[in-house]
Parts: structure tokens; sequence; C-alpha cells
């Protein structure tokens, strides 16, 4: 089953918040809804993964990386109020480029020189160096684990 990693970003190119789903445009409804940020996004940017577990852990890395202030969930400033956290007091930042998503990062690893590939990221949690192929050890067992479970 596919799953939708999405962030919405405010004026500026401020990320306000990173979220996950597989019910795609019925979540953005409910946000519309309910969520105080709504009214502050001004554009959006989704990634699209094969599995939950992909897009979980992509999900993580954006909001401890990014800190968006309206996340709770992985968020290091979350007991911070809202108007301390980093994420809206870094309004002079520049707009944060768009993140290629896990198709790319493959096709960037199988691209590039071996000398390249030796300072890339796992493409999959963009966090531990590759062993043996795009992604780390920790990735790679966890993705023959779900295999064996399905």
């Amino acid at each position: 089953m596919s799953c939708t990693v999405y962030q919405y970003f405010g004026a500026g190119g401020h990320l306000l918040y990173v979220g996950i789903t597989e019910r795609g445009v019925k979540r953005a409804h409910e946000h519309a809804g309910s969520k105080v940020w709504w009214k502050l996004a001004t554009g959006c940017t989704l990634e699209h993964f094969d599995t939950r577990e992909e897009a979980l852990v992509r999900e993580a890395h954006l909001i401890r990386t990014y800190r968006p202030p309206y996340n709770q969930q992985h968020n290091p400033e979350r007991s911070l109020p809202l108007g301390q956290r980093t994420g809206m007091n870094n309004r002079n930042r520049p707009a944060r480029p768009s993140v290629p998503g896990m198709k790319e990062r493959m096709r960037a690893y199988y691209n590039a020189t071996p000398e390249e590939r030796a300072s890339m990221a796992c493409a999959m949690c963009q966090e531990r160096p590759p062993v043996n192929g795009p992604c780390c050890v920790a990735c790679q067992t966890a993705r023959r684990e779900r295999k064996t479970a399905a």
C-alpha cells in the first residue's frame, strides 16, 4: 500500500507541518477544517513511498531536522511555546529547496561515482551511510523483515 509524506509551507517557504497519510486529499480536507496553521499554508509538497514504514522514517527525519512549529511528535521543541520554536523564529531563513523522493535518491546513488557514493547518505532514512548498495544496513534489514512478514 502506498503512503504519502506531505509538507505544508507558509509564506517565505517556512515549513509549518509535516504529516503522513494513506488517504490523500481526504487528509487535506481534515486539516482544512480543524488546524490553525491551515490558513498560513501557501504550498505543499508530496513524497510517495511504497510502504508506510518508509514514509514513517522520512516523516520523523523531516520533523527532527526542520522542527516544523506545528508538529508535536518527533519535534525536539514541542515543550516550548509556539512563538519560541525555531521554525517560527527563523523567518529570514531562505526557502528550503525541494527534497528529492526516494526514487530520485536511488537513481542518484546508481549514477554516482564510487567516490561520490562514499559520501552519500542512505537513500531511505538519509541518516546513516549506505553499505553494499544505496541503503544502510538497518534499512536493508528492516526491508527484508517487511518482505518476509508480508
